[in-house]
């Protein structure tokens, strides 16, 4: 079963305090109103009659009491793009806890749902594997629970067919990406557009899991080879900083493009706090 960290309903009650309509990520279909679906905004449309089909709450009433005669107001309606959560299942996760993962990911759906966002997620490998969309209101959190204990960590990574397949079979305005980035085309993969992303990197250092000095041996899941790292003074440095270049790389400054690293050891609360000061920015 996975727990929501308790900070998440304290998180969206100061975060719903907030006036933020005009900063919300919506978007209309089209300038156009050809393209444009009728809703309730603040973009009006068009005033009409009453017609026996429309609903009464509909009625202006304020114009019928000026004019004696039931008019309808039509507004262009603005639609919540939604947040797409993108979300790596590959066997390299396993180095990071994959608990934690699972956590981190429910707790920051819960808080969008808290604040009324539409989220969608869909789980990848080397390819996109389960889609869930259009989850709104908190009540329906089961739905990102049952997807997440569902997941199994399988096979390589490959972000840049993903990425990809992604922006062209829906588009979306914003993409959180949960991954640990080991794929040797992330480089390729930080240069697929989205109009806004955030790269949630969920980071373990080979320095946490070496034994200091002597030999490290890995079971890489994804390339199911066994790997052996001699650790010396001299090779010890070598690997820091082929892991800073790679740091680096993932938290170099791009537009319309959040950073954020987290490590098993961190507390996961500042991070949903950033997030959403970014997302309203």
């Amino acid at each position: 079963m996975i727990d929501i960290d308790r900070e998440c309903d304290t998180i969206a009650g100061l975060f719903a305090r907030r006036s933020v309509k005009s900063k919300l990520p919506v978007r209309t279909r089209s300038e156009n109103p050809i393209f444009r679906r009728k809703g309730q905004s603040f973009n009006l449309k068009n005033v009409r009659e009453y017609q026996p089909f429309d609903d009464l709450r509909q009625i202006d009433w304020k114009l019928y009491g000026r004019t004696d005669r039931y008019y309808i107001k039509e507004f262009y309606e603005e639609e919540n793009a939604g947040m797409l959560f993108l979300i790596d299942r590959s066997a390299s996760l396993s180095f990071f806890d994959t608990d934690t993962y699972r956590r981190f990911i429910a707790s920051l759906a819960y808080i969008f749902l808290k604040l009324h966002f539409t989220i969608h997620l869909v789980s990848f490998s080397q390819r996109l594997e389960e889609v869930s969309r259009n989850i709104k209101e908190a009540k329906n959190i089961h739905r990102v629970l049952s997807f997440l204990e569902n997941l199994t960590f399988t096979g390589p990574t490959d972000l840049v067919p993903v990425l990809k397949t992604v922006r062209q079979r829906w588009g979306p305005s914003t993409v959180l990406l949960f991954s640990d980035f080991f794929d040797r085309g992330y480089r390729s993969a930080l240069k697929v557009p989205f109009r806004r992303s955030f790269m949630i990197h969920f980071f373990t250092s080979l320095s946490e899991i070496s034994p200091g000095y002597g030999e490290l041996e890995i079971l890489d899941e994804e390339q199911k080879k066994r790997l052996v790292l001699a650790f010396n003074r001299s090779n010890a440095g070598r690997i820091r900083e082929r892991e800073e270049r790679f740091l680096n790389t993932l938290a170099s400054r791009r537009k319309n493009c959040h950073y954020y690293r987290l490590t098993r050891v961190e507390e996961r609360t500042p991070f949903y706090w950033q997030i959403l000061e970014d997302l309203y920015a």
